[in-house]
């Protein structure tokens, strides 16, 4: 199971069913309420890594893995959405930085302890993370109460469509993907460029600097969206990610990249704190479909970051890229001074 081919089309299969469905799951759950929604993702995906490990044929596996991508996209919008739902204007900054730190820490130790138990049986990590998901589901099953939401199935693609007509909520969307679109690109073609000259384990401890910082970052980063408000933090962030580009103009050692990616995971993680939170405030009553949409966002700039930006890297190298980047950043300033709040209570206006 270890052949390049089968990984990466596992985790094709993965993320074609999570990218989809993350798309309606959120608005799903405001109309059947998110316990129900939360519970089906995380049933789902306990019993699709039970497959996993016990799964006989390469197809089988391929079959859960795209259950797990299913179940999964039930999951993370709907957590955002009810940070939303279940905590006030003056403490939602500081929860969502909690979650953005939690999200983070396991993005950047999952493979690490994926790797150790792989070692001595790979089941073993599909076997944990069915555990812990089920055990997850039984707790939100028993002891989680939530709003009941409200219409009925055909009304799914209404709330989207209303969505999509807030300017404030593209605008935001727009900065969470050129956000993840430029760290993408900067990640990927750094590991290229160093390859040459660095071995891959140490082109892995650097690039895990990113996520490291922002589990410190996260909830610092959420104090700040409460006492200095949303877009001031955003902002803070997005200038920090600037500079951070900025800094990897003149680098050109091993060891001297490590400041401009610290830089980048305390800017990208000081500015998604405070998007995640406003995304969750600029249409309360479509929390859900704002937060999915919004995710896919996000992951349509990671997933077509490599490919946009290859010719800019095989033209100009890493220079060009990072001049890119440059000028993304930038954009988001921009684009993020058009956004502003009219009150605590209030959706966002343009």
């Amino acid at each position: 199971m270890a052949d390049i081919s089968f990984i990466a089309a596992s985790i094709t299969i993965y993320t074609i069913p999570f990218a989809f469905f993350q798309l309606f799951s959120g608005a799903l759950s405001d109309i059947y309420g998110r316990k129900q929604i939360i519970i089906f993702g995380l049933f789902t995906f306990s019993l699709a890594s039970l497959c996993c490990a016990y799964s006989a044929t390469i197809g089988l596996f391929l079959a859960a893995r795209a259950l797990q991508g299913l179940g999964n996209a039930f999951i993370a919008p709907t957590i955002m959405a009810t940070i939303g739902d279940f905590f006030s204007y003056r403490e939602r900054g500081r929860v969502m930085g909690g979650y953005g730190a939690s999200t983070t820490a396991g993005i950047a130790l999952g493979p690490l302890v994926g790797g150790f138990l792989a070692i001595i049986d790979w089941r073993l990590v599909f076997l944990l993370l069915s555990l812990f998901s089920g055990v997850l589901g039984f707790i939100y099953l028993f002891y989680f109460k939530s709003p009941k939401g409200e219409g009925e199935l055909k009304n799914v693609l209404g709330k989207i469509k209303d969505v999509f007509t807030k300017k404030s909520f593209l605008m935001l969307c727009a900065i969470g993907f050129l956000v993840f679109f430029g760290n993408i690109a900067a990640m990927t073609f750094l590991a290229d460029a160093l390859k040459f000259s660095v071995t891959e384990d140490r082109i892995g401890i650097l690039l895990s600097t990113f996520g490291f910082l922002g589990i410190v970052t996260a909830p610092v980063a959420g104090y700040l969206t409460d006492f200095i408000g949303r877009k001031k933090t955003l902002l803070i962030g997005l200038s920090i990610t600037f500079c951070a580009f900025l800094i990897f103009l003149p680098v050109n050692s091993y060891a001297s990249f490590f400041i401009p990616i610290a830089i980048m995971g305390i800017g990208s993680t000081t500015a998604f704190t405070s998007l995640n939170t406003m995304i969750v405030e600029c249409t309360p009553k479509s929390r859900g479909a704002a937060s999915s949409i919004y995710n896919s966002f996000r992951f349509l700039g990671y997933g077509l970051s490599p490919v946009a930006t290859l010719p800019v890297y095989l033209v100009s190298g890493l220079n060009g890229i990072v001049l890119l980047l440059i000028c993304i950043a930038l954009m988001n300033i921009l684009i993020s001074t058009r956004v502003r709040r009219s009150s605590q209570n209030k959706s966002l206006s343009v």
